[in-house]
């Protein structure tokens, strides 16, 4: 064996070292160069998708094929065609022309492993004499096998002897005579692993089932280590009851090709791996120069997106546009073919209905580029955007809800001041006509000036609720934190509710359970009171004749304070008491004769939200309704 021989390399490697050692096999059993030969050009033509002819420089024309329309390389090599010499120990033997699209250095690197057979062949059939021996044909085999890193066997099976079995250990580091020379012998050195498969592939030869025997197995060099053989051979003798008598063979050292072969393997398991947890589908397309397209690869989450398997994406394309909205492929198509022309980056959205009728949405984005043979291949990624496109439409919806809410805002902000100034002058001048003594009204018209200034006290009273709406919607309300004496805010509210409350007979007063006078919040003084009152004064107009209101003031734990407003009132629906603090919802009391705007308590939650508190409440229809302020606590030595 020569140990200097080159292993082929290459996509068609291995199919190419297969096609040299049928060719070699082939004419070892039936000594026919011709037949062969053209063995060898039909599976050459086939794993090459190419047209090739072959002829013999020195036969004198003997030797002569040619397969489709390859009569033009003989001549001067035509276009389209490349022309290959055949060399036989620095001798030209011969010529190999192929119609092929491809660079003439790639293509001799590529079929580097088929000459030395091919012109083995070619040389032997053109220089054939009448009575050439069959010891020189094998000779020249064996040479032409050792360029290709092969070497050959023959097994006499009657006597388990093994022929030239010393060029295999060789191969393998053993010394001449260092084994024996039986099959049984080589079976030692065969992996354990390995012996059953290997033999059985030997049975389904014997018993016909395969042509040839083949098998790759692992075997034990000098050096300790397992070196992979690949072993392919052939009966050629056969006893007369049908009992096989003599196989020949040849043996490649194939260790580089596996050890290729596994770190691939490893590398595309690990590349599946990762295309798991990429959420979306990774993909190959290619597109030849008829415009016919086909997967060349997808992930396995092709049927989580689409719900088609990659099966039959890979064998027709057409399955994803099964699953595309008609009105989408035209568009999509488009867009595939200018970016087949351009060779720009495709990217293109596009719907699909899914099982059960489900519309989703699919963007899809790939790079092209253009391989030897003119066609076109994309590798690129779909994303199912449905959740996205969702989102983003919310986040739109949400822009412009919050952009028309500045509006009203503004809008709100700017007619309460305008309107302040009107409704200020028909108080000030109803107020006059009131106390004018120079001119005193009649007892009917000073009733009638005492109705609009009080409808317009009240809508200044709106107004103002209005105002500050608007200021706290808009983040401009200042408000100053400062410790708020609680004893002393009770004691100035409850003066100011009086009136409404004698007018509607209801008694309103402090709890008379004891608490620390000392008590103290920490809030804005004017704003406390003011949520204060608005709690107070809806205590008394939502209570009934003879009711009552009462107020307590509770430390919350260490370090917070709670004001409680109580009253008998008519009380909250359930399902009402999770909007009553939403502006302009009045619940219950929508329609009624009670007076009210449904801003009161969205302006009290806001303002109490600004000084870092929380309002609760707690409601029985029928029953009453407890409100409950919880504020942090001022320290009571900071109490003014």
């Amino acid at each position: 064996m020569n140990p200097a021989a080159r292993a082929p390399e290459g996509p068609h490697a291995a199919a190419l070292l297969s096609i040299a050692h049928d060719a070699l096999l082939d004419h070892l059993n039936r000594s026919d160069a011709q037949h062969t030969l053209r063995r060898a050009l039909d599976a050459l033509s086939d794993l090459l998708a190419c047209r090739c002819a072959l002829r013999a420089q020195d036969s004198g024309g003997r030797v002569r094929w040619h397969i489709g329309a390859a009569d033009a390389a003989f001549g001067a090599p035509a276009h389209g065609w490349i022309v290959l010499p055949l060399t036989r120990l620095d001798q030209g033997v011969g010529t190999l022309a192929l119609e092929l699209a491809a660079e003439p250095a790639q293509v001799a690197a590529m079929l580097d492993p088929l000459q030395p057979a091919l012109a083995a062949l070619l040389l032997h059939d053109a220089q054939a004499q009448p009575g050439t021996g069959a010891a020189n044909l094998v000779t020249m085999i064996r040479s032409a096998l050792e360029g290709v890193g092969t070497f050959v066997w023959d097994w006499d099976i009657e006597s388990d002897r093994l022929g030239d079995i010393d060029r295999g250990l060789e191969m393998l580091g053993y010394p001449a005579g260092a084994q024996g020379i039986t099959q049984r012998a080589w079976n030692c050195l065969i992996h354990p692993d390995d012996l059953q498969a290997n033999h059985a592939a030997y049975l389904r030869h014997a018993r016909g089932q395969d042509s040839v025997y083949e098998h790759a197995y692992r075997i034990k060099a000098a050096d300790g280590r397992w070196r992979w053989y690949l072993e392919r051979g052939r009966i050629v003798e056969w006893h007369a009851d049908g009992r096989p008598r003599r196989m020949v063979g040849i043996q490649a050292d194939i260790t580089a090709k596996r050890a290729i072969e596994v770190e691939f393997s490893q590398a595309a398991a690990r590349l599946e791996k990762i295309a798991r947890h990429v959420p979306g589908v990774l993909f190959r397309f290619e597109m030849d120069t008829g415009g016919a397209g086909r997967f060349g690869y997808v992930s396995e989450r092709l049927g989580a997106v689409f719900g088609v398997s990659a099966a039959a994406l890979l064998h027709d394309a057409a399955a994803l546009y099964s699953v595309v909205l008609p009105q989408d492929r035209k568009p999509m198509a488009e867009s595939i073919d200018r970016s087949r022309r351009k060779l720009s980056e495709w990217r293109h959205e596009f719907r699909i209905l899914r099982d059960g009728g489900a519309m989703r949405w699919v963007v899809g984005a790939a790079t092209p580029q253009r391989e030897a043979d003119g066609s076109v291949a994309w590798h690129g990624h779909f994303e199912d955007v449905t959740e996205m496109r969702e989102l983003e439409a919310v986040r739109r919806g949400a822009v412009a809800a919050a952009a028309a809410n500045r509006a009203k805002t503004e809008f709100l902000s700017r007619m309460s001041h305008e309107l302040r100034t009107p409704l200020n002058a028909v108080l000030g001048f109803a107020q006059l006509l009131e106390i004018d003594r120079s001119a005193p009204l009649a007892e009917t018209q000073r009733k009638r000036v005492r109705l609009i200034r009080e409808a317009g006290e009240h809508l200044l009273s709106m107004i103002g609720d209005l105002l500050d709406l608007t200021r706290i919607e808009s983040g401009s309300l200042a408000l100053q934190l400062a410790p708020v004496p609680l004893r002393t805010l009770v004691s100035e509210a409850l003066p100011l509710i009086q009136a409404e409350a004698d007018q509607r007979r209801v008694r309103v007063a402090m709890a008379s359970a004891p608490y620390a006078p000392e008590l103290a919040a920490l809030a804005d003084r004017t704003r406390l009171r003011q949520v204060l009152l608005n709690l107070l004064s809806n205590a008394v107009k939502y209570n009934r004749p003879g009711g009552t209101v009462e107020l307590r003031v509770a430390p919350e734990g260490s370090d917070s304070v709670t004001l409680h407003v109580i009253d008998s009132g008519v009380g909250i629906a359930p399902e009402d008491l999770g909007q009553i603090f939403e502006p302009f919802q009045r619940g219950v009391h929508e329609g009624s004769r009670i007076e009210g705007t449904g801003i009161g308590l969205s302006i009290t939650r806001s303002l109490v939200q600004l000084m870092n508190g929380r309002i609760d409440v707690q409601s029985t229809p029928g029953v009453g309704s407890t409100f409950s302020v919880t504020l942090p606590a001022a320290a009571a030595a900071a109490t003014p």
